[in-house]
């Protein structure tokens, strides 16, 4: 897919992935909207990229919010007009064993990992359904793959948002809308930012490494998941493995191997985000 003037939006857009998604988009001269909850950092974020050149629009939007999520989608459509591309970036993560964590921190991560795919799909797809032309990509994580402790509710949203995207996709082949093209990408942990301090052991960093930067996923988002179309892109390539290993492996065996790679340990160091931001 030719991206030049394709309409592009982009959650959680203020930093991180997808700032470097937004920048990578900027780059092919898409259309670019930017989403994000906090206001001061999209303000930054914007005005940064206006001093670069870019002309951008961007909403101050609590993807958790219904409400606000449709009253926007209804602004841009009157305003710029059907969007071409949807990525669903914003996430969140509260770390530690789930009965640590607090209701109310588990709810909020349930809601800003998955439920707010739904409000932005629920959205935007009916045109998309209409024209029979779209791509929604969502991020999802390695934890999608396999499981971990200490974050249990992180893996059980991520592995929801694999099986909505692949449910999706099935569903919009079943309409007769093939056209209409669904991404789930499933990037390692960031050694920087949300995950820092995620650490697997001498086997783990060389069969399962950390990504070294969110714009290796952005690269990955613009590259594999919208321009070449594929469906489940992992970051590295690498991690395709666990794909298999959980395919091939009974459960017990499954075990075995994260305690060799360091699996069960990784959370132990983490320095990441602790309220969720």
């Amino acid at each position: 897919m030719h991206l030049k003037n394709k309409i592009v939006l982009v959650t959680g857009a203020a930093k991180g992935i997808g700032l470097a998604t937004v920048k990578r988009l900027l780059q092919k001269e898409a259309k670019v909207i930017l989403w994000d909850f906090q206001p001061d950092d999209l303000n930054a974020t914007v005005q940064s990229l206006k001093n670069d050149g870019h002309d951008v629009f961007s909403q101050v939007c609590d993807v958790t919010n219904k409400e606000q999520v449709y009253h926007n989608a209804e602004v841009i459509k009157k305003e710029i007009g059907d969007i071409d591309i949807l990525i669903n970036n914003a996430g969140t993560v509260y770390t530690g064993y789930m009965l640590d964590r607090s209701d109310a921190e588990l709810e909020n991560m349930i809601n800003v990992n998955f439920t707010s795919m739904i409000y932005t799909i629920r959205a935007f797809m009916p045109a998309m359904l209409e024209k029979n032309k779209g791509h929604i990509v969502n991020i999802s994580s390695a934890s999608s793959l396999i499981g971990a402790p200490k974050l249990a509710i992180y893996a059980a949203t991520k592995w929801a948002v694999m099986g909505l995207t692949e449910s999706l996709r099935m569903e919009a082949i079943k309409m007769g809308k093939k056209g209409v093209k669904f991404s789930s990408v499933h990037p390692n942990f960031l050694k920087k930012g949300l995950f820092e301090g995620t650490k697997l052991n001498f086997l783990g960093s060389i069969f399962a490494p950390g990504v070294k930067s969110h714009d290796a996923v952005a690269k990955v988002i613009v590259n594999k998941a919208i321009r070449w179309g594929f469906h489940s892109p992992k970051v590295p390539w690498i991690m395709n493995q666990s794909v298999l290993l959980r395919a091939l492996l009974p459960s017990s065996l499954l075990i075995k191997f994260g305690n060799i790679y360091g699996v069960n340990n990784m959370m132990d160091e983490y320095t990441g985000y602790k309220d969720g931001r």
